[in-house]
């Protein structure tokens, strides 16, 4: 049985038993990892207010032949999740990316990059009520992170490059868009002008310009919508209908989600 030391992010907690504790964290080096916290409602010195979700800690933890559940010997809070409570909002934002990244990685799987967007959201979401704008920024983000991009710049029929004019058509089943010669045999959803380019263009940091197909100069998208939500309405059920069919995962706290961000 080892020691490790390293950062993490607990992304769920639950009682066990009269006073310990179970919790999932996303670590820095090692990935996702579950845990024990031996009398951690009882014990003020190592676990007060530690080990609670939203937090990042360094943890320390024995693990028997680098598998299976872990105990943990100490842990204390480098960031503590402060101000996240303020609002239904920000719990329900921080609920959301929290269970996206638990749902969506395996155990012992390393993601650095996963590490630190997750931090980043975390820290944001106490000084910034995120709109949906920031929250479909996130999203898009992690999938990149977790390989699960959907593909808005080449058709995924054909591989053609897409003029933004052109990025009218989104097939969910086939993760992508579609080029107008290859929308015409396969089942596909179609788009106002510039929603799948501003998504595109959001993927690359907001706002930014939409990189443009061979042949023609970059302009800028419109990131926002001017007031009548379509943007936002496609948006969703572009990025609903993918997750539902390429991940096959529903999170509980989208739900809960959608309901106070509408």
């Amino acid at each position: 049985m080892s020691l490790h030391k390293d950062d993490g992010i607990v992304l769920f907690k639950r009682a066990y038993g009269e006073s310990d504790r179970i919790v999932r964290i996303f670590t820095l080096t090692s990935g996702k990892i579950g845990a024990i916290a031996k009398g951690a409602s009882k014990s003020q010195k190592r676990f007060m207010n530690t080990l609670e979700p939203f937090n990042h800690i360094a943890v320390e933890y024995f693990e028997k032949y680098g598998k299976g559940m872990v105990r943990i010997e100490n842990a204390h809070v480098v960031e503590a999740n402060a101000g996240i409570e303020k609002t239904l909002r920000k719990v329900c934002t921080a609920s959301f990316f929290t269970e996206f990244a638990d749902r969506l990685t395996k155990e012992r799987e390393k993601n650095t990059s996963l590490f630190y967007l997750l931090k980043e959201v975390l820290t944001r979401i106490k000084d910034v009520e995120f709109d949906y704008r920031d929250i479909l920024y996130y999203e898009l983000s992690m999938l990149e992170c977790l390989g699960y991009m959907p593909n808005f710049t080449t058709c995924v029929y054909c591989g053609k490059a897409m003029a933004n004019e052109n990025r009218l058509y989104f097939s969910s089943e086939r993760g992508g868009i579609l080029c107008p010669r290859c929308s015409r045999f396969i089942p596909h959803k179609t788009y106002p002008d510039e929603v799948i380019a501003t998504l595109a263009g959001l993927k690359n940091g907001h706002p930014r310009p939409v990189p443009a197909a061979d042949g023609e100069e970059n302009r800028s998208v419109a990131p926002y919508d001017v007031g009548d939500g379509v943007f936002e309405r496609s948006a969703r059920e572009i990025m609903e209908g993918f997750v539902s069919f390429h991940l096959d995962v529903e999170f509980k706290s989208y739900r809960v989600l959608k309901s106070v961000i509408r």
